[in-house]
């Protein structure tokens, strides 16, 4: 084995160790170059411009629809169901007059047949008072013919009894007395059939066929059709830009506030026209809101025989409407003020502040510097903030959500 060259091998390996040693050395030891930090940026933007509109302004609200005739459907005499209606169940539609239910009329029918046999027991014994009357009046008269010598008869008590007027007197009152009993017994014969004086609807039945009830008893909860109302709570600075709006006189007139009451069934909106027709009179010491009333008509759609109307107002739905139900929570947009001009942006731009402090919109002034501006908010609908006409119309407004923001700070307006 040739050792000289083995020791080449170790001489040149160790330089070549060495050197990378003092490299990394060298480098360890090197002094670092200053770090820098890079320059802040302003936050990126994007902004819209103020659309300004001008002509009718339609104030919106919500509430739910309640019926105007509601009542609790009572037995007013006692006695057991023995028919009950196939209207009478929850859902059931029935016009004005049917008859929903039907206590047992045997014992009242029978009062009524004795009531009428007295009115004529009665009509008898005035019959024969009067005739009796008669004949004393016409004996009296034959013995002043005859003797010249009887007396005239006097006005009191004792007189009018010489010619039988007190058992008339009797006798009239006897047969009227009669007569209020047989009303009587019709009356309550009349009220063992249960109706109602609309059309409408069951919300609730609480008896059924065999039950037997007493007088006051609930058979059921009814609801008219007819008619419908939803009260819509308005702040005053919306409840302001209804034209007339006191003096609505809870009546329909010539000169109702329109109104559209809408609903969405199934992912499609349906409407009814409606009116305002009055404003509660107090204002609420809850909210300090403004209760306005808005009714609508035939809200089912009903036909006049009381079927549901097969026809689509707008074929554009494409289905069959639904009913304007009691209970749907609908949104109502009245017919407010008919001139002026206002400001809408969208609604995520409107910022509020603290309690006792406007709202603020975030405006961009050139390219580069945010400013807030004091807005006054009319409403808000669905994705829109409408507002006074305060802002320059030429503004941009800022969309963007900043989470730090100062006002007159610089930004950055996408392009």
């Amino acid at each position: 084995m040739d050792f000289s060259n083995y020791k080449w091998y170790l001489i040149g390996g160790g330089l070549l160790v060495g050197a990378v040693a003092i490299v990394v050395l060298l480098r360890l030891l090197a002094p670092q170059p200053p770090k820098e930090e890079p320059p802040p940026q302003s936050p990126l933007v994007s902004t819209v411009p103020v659309d300004v509109r001008s002509g009718s302004l339609l104030v919106r609200g919500t509430g739910t629809v309640r019926p105007v005739r509601e009542i609790q459907l009572t037995t007013q005499v006692a006695g057991r169901l023995v028919d009950v209606s196939e209207a009478l169940v929850s859902g059931g539609r029935f016009e004005a007059g049917e008859v929903l239910a039907q206590v047992d009329p045997t014992d009242y029918r029978n009062a009524v047949q004795q009531a009428e046999a007295q009115v004529t027991q009665a009509k008898v014994q005035l019959l024969q008072a009067r005739e009796q009357a008669g004949a004393a009046r016409r004996d009296y008269e034959r013995i002043r013919e005859r003797t010249g010598q009887a007396p005239e008869p006097d006005s009191t008590e004792l007189g009018r009894l010489v010619f039988n007027e007190p058992q008339v007197a009797q006798a009239e009152a006897n047969l009227e007395s009669a007569r209020a009993a047989l009303d009587n017994a019709e009356t309550r014969l009349a009220r063992t059939t249960l109706e109602v004086p609309f059309n409408g609807m069951v919300r609730t039945k609480q008896a059924d066929l065999g039950a037997y009830l007493a007088p006051g008893t609930p058979v059921a909860t009814v609801y008219g059709t007819e008619v419908v109302e939803i009260v819509v709570s308005l702040p005053s600075s919306k409840a302001a830009l209804i034209q007339n709006l006191w003096s609505t006189a809870a009546r329909r007139t010539s000169v109702d506030l329109p109104a559209t009451v809408s609903h969405t069934y199934g992912g499609t909106s349906f409407s009814w026209d409606g009116f305002v027709h009055r404003v509660e009179g107090a204002i609420s010491e809850q909210t300090r809101t403004v209760d306005v009333v808005v009714r609508v008509e035939n809200p089912y759609r009903l036909e006049d025989n009381g079927t549901v109307a097969s026809h689509m107002p707008d074929e554009s739905y494409g289905t069959a409407p639904p009913p304007l139900a009691v209970g749907t929570y609908a949104t109502v947009d009245i017919q407010g003020r008919q001139s002026g001009t206002y400001h809408v942006v969208p609604r995520r731009a409107v910022h509020t502040r603290a309690p006792d402090q406007p709202p603020t919109v975030w405006t961009a002034v050139g390219d580069s510097m945010l400013v807030e501006q004091p807005v006054e908010l009319i409403q808000t609908v669905e994705n829109q903030t409408f507002l006074a006409p305060t802002l320059d119309p030429n503004s941009r407004i800022i969309t963007t959500d900043l989470r730090v923001h100062s006002d007159s700070m610089r930004v950055r307006v996408e392009r």
